[in-house]
């Protein structure tokens, strides 16, 4: 296909999803070596000067390179599934220390914790260790007190996760007394004693002590709730600070429960979730002040050399999830795209960040989130344009709304049918919702930082923060009003995997119907 010529990055993107999909169906780690082997070979006799005159051995090369990537991709899913993996042995109380990689999230019986096993008990410790769990902590005074970067020592009997929690090895709860809390930046050169057992920095039958590590993630989740205390602060009320706290700093926990389903029912929930949309916005703003710099090519290296910085900061302050990072790194992309004057976002943009972001962790294969996001960008790719060329008006009023609309319908397009095969329903009202709502998520998302850094400046918020409080309680009253109607959502569908991808074809034929027909008459006017 022509598509496929001109985007080569796809062609080999495809061989390493092979690899991982079929690494992940069965068990092929035993291929892996004769599959490298091979594909060094190949590659190798493909520099052979005859070989390299012969028309017909050009694809030995690129046969070379797709091997080496099918191995690679089975190569990176096997460590995944290893590190996930949970045996029935380890299923006994044992001592462990770990560290706490995420903020805390409230449940109505306890207070969950996803943390990194650092050490364990000597006869496990080799099997544990580095290993990610979901820990159940009892609600009590000392458990409210847990924060990101806390290390934490406890025994618990902790049993293999369950399929949905794919990046975690294990589960389980922890009574209270049965563990003990320690900060982030405490180290340790003298014995702890923990429920009547001393724990040394090494011992034999007992447990080993690690150091703890200040990581990237673990910072910027610290700085993350810092500025949430002070986004609390500007936004008293409940709803419109957790509606801020999500679009900004992609922190749901204080979402209400009716205000995440009235989202969800309207078709925005992409709103709440920190995504390509709001990087899209922030792009945006940042160009939009960088102007005055010029289009020239030196202007534009320059415009996003300062550019992409901000990016990746407000990346580190939302605390580096997978969709953020997934957003930081495609825009990157596009911005290196647009300032060398390449084509800034093609389906090889898109594939070179999938590969990527698959290497890192290859079960956000598998992550509906990691599904919906990437179908969405590759539908807007492919299908905007046209739809674009639809209508051209002098007004740009106009043609901004119509661009909105364009965007919406492509990218809902795209993910139909994998949105009815998950959920089970089809939103009505996403046209209204996004002509609506983006618009005012897009001045909120200017108005938070805006608020945030005039109030360091001056201190006092009482007016400042007065236009912030008007859009997010008019986004919440906007939000509502289009959820009490009563056709918002065609609930009750069930399909199959195969109707899934029978809507999709029938999608695309008839989107190449409407395509060539328009193009068609467009000519012939």
């Amino acid at each position: 296909m022509k598509f496929l010529q001109q985007s080569p990055f796809i062609r080999l993107f495809m061989f390493f999803l092979c690899g991982s999909v079929t690494q992940h169906r069965t068990d092929v780690s035993a291929g892996f070596v004769p599959l490298t082997v091979g594909a060094v070979l190949l590659a190798g006799v493909s520099f052979i000067p005859v070989i390299q005159r012969k028309w017909r051995w050009r694809g030995v090369f690129g046969m070379g390179l797709g091997l080496g990537l099918f191995a690679c991709g089975g190569f990176v899913m096997q460590l995944s599934q290893q590190q996930s993996a949970w045996t029935e042995e380890l299923t006994s109380t044992h001592l462990y220390e770990a560290i706490v990689i995420d903020d805390p999230v409230l449940k109505p019986k306890s207070r969950m914790c996803r943390v990194e096993i650092r050490s364990a008990d000597d006869s496990i410790y080799q099997h544990v260790v580095g290993k990610k769990a979901v820990l159940y902590l009892a609600l009590d005074s000392l458990s409210q007190t847990v924060v990101v970067g806390n290390r934490l020592f406890f025994y618990a009997n902790l049993e293999a996760a369950p399929p949905y929690l794919r990046e975690f090895a294990a589960t389980g709860f922890v009574p209270a007394g049965q563990w003990l809390l320690k900060s982030a930046g405490a180290l340790h050169t003298t014995p702890i004693r923990f429920m009547g057992l001393r724990v040394p920095e090494s011992s034999s039958g007992q447990a080993r002590l690690s150091r703890p590590a200040m990581t990237l993630p673990i910072m910027a989740l610290n700085v993350r709730r810092a500025l949430l205390e002070k986004l609390q602060e500007i936004v008293p009320n409940h709803a419109p600070y957790g509606l801020a706290a999500a679009m900004m700093f992609g922190d749901r926990s204080d979402v209400e429960t009716g205000l995440k389903l009235a989202f969800a029912n309207i078709g925005a929930a992409h709103i709440l979730a920190i995504s390509g949309t709001h990087f899209t916005i922030l792009f945006g703003m940042l160009y939009y002040l960088l102007s005055f710099v010029g289009n020239s090519r030196r202007a534009k290296i320059l415009k996003h050399g300062l550019m992409l910085p901000l990016i990746w900061g407000f990346a580190f302050m939302t605390g580096f999830s997978p969709s953020v990072f997934r957003a930081a790194l495609m825009m990157s992309l596009w911005a290196i795209g647009d300032a060398f004057s390449f084509r800034s976002l093609t389906l090889n943009t898109v594939a070179i960040a999938a590969f990527f972001m698959l290497l890192y962790e290859p079960v956000y294969l598998f992550d509906v989130g990691f599904q919906l996001s990437f179908l969405a960008v590759i539908s807007i790719v492919l299908i905007n344009p046209h739809l674009v060329k639809l209508y051209q008006s002098r007004n740009p009023v106009l043609n901004y709304v119509w661009e909105l609309c364009c965007v919406s319908i492509s990218a809902q397009l795209g993910v139909l049918p994998l949105t009815v095969y998950y959920f089970h329903q089809f939103p009505v009202l996403f046209l209204a919702t996004n002509l609506l709502l983006l618009p005012l998520s897009t001045i909120i998302i200017g108005l938070i930082p805006a608020t945030l850094l005039m109030v360091a400046l001056v201190g006092n918020f009482s007016l400042i923060s007065l236009p912030l409080n008007g859009c997010l309680n008019g986004f919440v009253a906007i939000t509502r009003t289009l959820d009490a109607y009563s056709y918002h959502n065609i609930n009750g569908i069930f399909i199959s995997v195969w109707e899934m991808f029978a809507w999709s074809a029938v999608i695309v034929l008839f989107l190449l119907i409407v395509i060539k027909k328009t193009a068609h008459l467009k000519n012939n006017s």
